[in-house]
Protein backbone atom coordinates (compact mmCIF):
# COMPACT_ATOMS: atom_id res chain seq x y z
CA UNK A 1 0.00 0.00 0.00
CA UNK A 2 1.58 3.34 -1.37
CA UNK A 3 -0.84 5.73 0.33
CA UNK A 4 -0.83 6.83 3.99
CA UNK A 5 -4.33 6.07 5.79
CA UNK A 6 -4.13 9.27 7.35
CA UNK A 7 -2.01 12.26 6.26
CA UNK A 8 1.66 12.95 8.09
CA UNK A 9 2.19 16.57 9.38
CA UNK A 10 5.27 17.75 7.89
CA UNK A 11 6.13 21.07 9.61
CA UNK A 12 9.18 23.12 8.63
CA UNK A 13 11.30 26.07 10.50
CA UNK A 14 15.11 27.47 10.33
CA UNK A 15 16.56 25.23 12.92
CA UNK A 16 16.09 21.83 14.65
CA UNK A 17 15.10 23.57 17.68
CA UNK A 18 12.33 25.61 16.24
CA UNK A 19 11.13 22.39 14.55
CA UNK A 20 11.38 20.47 17.73
CA UNK A 21 9.45 23.05 19.60
CA UNK A 22 6.84 22.90 17.21
CA UNK A 23 6.15 19.86 16.96
CA UNK A 24 6.14 19.96 20.86
CA UNK A 25 3.65 22.29 20.62
CA UNK A 26 1.34 19.90 18.37
CA UNK A 27 1.75 17.30 20.85
CA UNK A 28 0.85 19.92 23.99
CA UNK A 29 -2.46 20.67 22.51
CA UNK A 30 -3.36 17.61 20.54
CA UNK A 31 -2.82 15.34 23.78
CA UNK A 32 -1.42 16.57 27.16
CA UNK A 33 -4.30 19.72 27.06
CA UNK A 34 -6.96 17.43 26.31
CA UNK A 35 -9.01 14.44 27.29
CA UNK A 36 -8.03 11.37 24.96
CA UNK A 37 -9.68 8.05 25.57
CA UNK A 38 -9.45 4.97 23.67
CA UNK A 39 -11.23 2.61 22.05
CA UNK A 40 -12.90 1.02 24.94
CA UNK A 41 -13.58 4.47 26.78
CA UNK A 42 -10.39 4.72 28.68
CA UNK A 43 -8.94 7.70 29.62
CA UNK A 44 -5.17 8.08 28.21
CA UNK A 45 -2.57 10.11 30.33
CA UNK A 46 -0.54 11.78 27.85
CA UNK A 47 2.72 13.07 30.32
CA UNK A 48 3.94 16.33 28.60
CA UNK A 49 7.62 15.58 29.69
CA UNK A 50 6.75 11.75 27.43
CA UNK A 51 7.94 14.31 23.61
CA UNK A 52 11.18 13.48 24.56
CA UNK A 53 11.15 9.88 24.69
CA UNK A 54 8.30 9.61 21.80
CA UNK A 55 10.05 11.65 18.96
CA UNK A 56 13.61 10.40 19.54
CA UNK A 57 15.40 7.72 18.51
CA UNK A 58 18.82 6.47 19.26
CA UNK A 59 21.72 6.85 16.86
CA UNK A 60 22.97 3.56 17.87
CA UNK A 61 19.79 1.52 18.96
CA UNK A 62 21.71 -2.19 19.09
CA UNK A 63 23.84 -0.35 21.93
CA UNK A 64 21.81 2.10 23.27
CA UNK A 65 20.13 0.11 26.07
CA UNK A 66 17.26 2.16 25.26
CA UNK A 67 18.65 5.96 25.35
CA UNK A 68 17.19 8.10 23.07
CA UNK A 69 20.09 10.56 21.85
CA UNK A 70 18.33 12.36 18.58
CA UNK A 71 14.99 14.05 17.60
CA UNK A 72 13.36 12.18 14.77
CA UNK A 73 11.60 13.58 12.24
CA UNK A 74 9.84 10.48 10.93
CA UNK A 75 8.60 9.69 14.32
CA UNK A 76 7.47 13.54 14.90
CA UNK A 77 5.62 13.16 11.18
CA UNK A 78 3.26 10.47 12.79
CA UNK A 79 2.09 12.55 15.76
CA UNK A 80 -1.40 12.87 14.67
CA UNK A 81 -1.73 9.12 14.16
CA UNK A 82 -2.19 8.35 17.52
CA UNK A 83 -5.00 9.33 18.60
CA UNK A 84 -6.62 8.07 15.08
CA UNK A 85 -4.74 4.70 16.66
CA UNK A 86 -6.47 4.88 19.84
CA UNK A 87 -9.88 5.29 18.67
CA UNK A 88 -9.90 3.18 16.09
CA UNK A 89 -10.57 5.36 12.97
CA UNK A 90 -9.72 3.38 9.93
CA UNK A 91 -7.36 0.44 8.98
CA UNK A 92 -6.78 -3.12 10.18
CA UNK A 93 -5.70 -2.81 13.64
CA UNK A 94 -4.46 -5.66 15.83
CA UNK A 95 -4.48 -4.70 19.87
CA UNK A 96 -1.82 -6.82 22.13
CA UNK A 97 -0.13 -6.47 25.29
CA UNK A 98 2.77 -7.89 26.78
CA UNK A 99 4.00 -8.24 30.62
CA UNK A 100 6.78 -5.77 30.94
CA UNK A 101 9.25 -5.96 34.15
CA UNK A 102 10.32 -3.11 35.58
CA UNK A 103 12.57 -1.49 38.60
CA UNK A 104 11.64 -3.30 41.72
CA UNK A 105 9.97 -6.43 39.86
CA UNK A 106 6.84 -5.01 39.54
CA UNK A 107 4.77 -6.28 36.43
CA UNK A 108 3.60 -3.96 34.32
CA UNK A 109 1.00 -4.05 31.44
CA UNK A 110 2.31 -2.63 27.97
CA UNK A 111 -0.92 -2.26 25.95
CA UNK A 112 0.46 -2.36 22.07
CA UNK A 113 -2.02 -1.13 19.38
CA UNK A 114 -0.85 -1.58 16.08
CA UNK A 115 -2.23 -0.30 12.57
CA UNK A 116 -0.25 -3.54 10.83
CA UNK A 117 -1.11 -2.42 7.23
CA UNK A 118 0.13 0.96 7.93
CA UNK A 119 3.57 -0.55 10.52
CA UNK A 120 2.53 1.84 13.01
CA UNK A 121 2.73 0.94 16.91
CA UNK A 122 1.00 3.09 19.52
CA UNK A 123 2.29 1.76 23.24
CA UNK A 124 0.61 2.12 26.47
CA UNK A 125 2.03 1.00 29.80
CA UNK A 126 -0.93 0.37 32.34
CA UNK A 127 -0.16 1.30 35.77
CA UNK A 128 -2.60 1.09 38.50
CA UNK A 129 -5.74 1.32 36.49
CA UNK A 130 -4.26 4.05 34.15
CA UNK A 131 -3.23 4.44 31.13
CA UNK A 132 0.65 6.52 30.01
CA UNK A 133 1.21 7.04 26.52
CA UNK A 134 4.96 5.59 26.10
CA UNK A 135 5.48 5.89 22.32
CA UNK A 136 3.86 5.90 18.60
CA UNK A 137 6.59 4.95 16.36
CA UNK A 138 6.46 3.57 12.65
CA UNK A 139 8.02 -0.21 12.74
CA UNK A 140 10.15 -2.01 10.40
CA UNK A 141 10.42 -5.87 10.14
CA UNK A 142 12.78 -6.85 13.02
CA UNK A 143 10.34 -4.38 15.74
CA UNK A 144 7.41 -5.87 14.37
CA UNK A 145 8.69 -9.38 14.67
CA UNK A 146 10.10 -8.57 18.38
CA UNK A 147 6.90 -7.08 19.33
CA UNK A 148 5.04 -10.64 17.78
CA UNK A 149 7.04 -12.51 19.45
CA UNK A 150 7.14 -10.90 23.23
CA UNK A 151 3.11 -10.06 23.02
CA UNK A 152 0.06 -11.42 23.03
CA UNK A 153 -3.01 -10.65 20.18
CA UNK A 154 -6.08 -9.70 22.36
CA UNK A 155 -8.00 -8.88 19.50
CA UNK A 156 -8.19 -7.53 15.27
CA UNK A 157 -10.66 -4.72 13.83
CA UNK A 158 -10.92 -3.98 10.10
CA UNK A 159 -12.04 -0.44 10.00
CA UNK A 160 -13.31 0.43 5.82
CA UNK A 161 -10.59 3.20 5.25
CA UNK A 162 -11.53 6.31 2.90
CA UNK A 163 -8.81 4.61 0.59
CA UNK A 164 -11.69 2.14 -0.26
CA UNK A 165 -10.30 -1.31 1.30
Amino acid sequence: MSEKVWPLLRLEANSEKELIEKYREVYIKEYVEKEIYDFNGNLVIFPYKQFDHAFTESRDYKNSQGIHDQFSKKRARYILWIKKVLMKDTGKIDYKFEYRSEVREKRVIARIYAVIEEKYIVVLDKKEDKLYFVTGVPHDLNSFKRMNERSTLLGQEKIPSSLGD
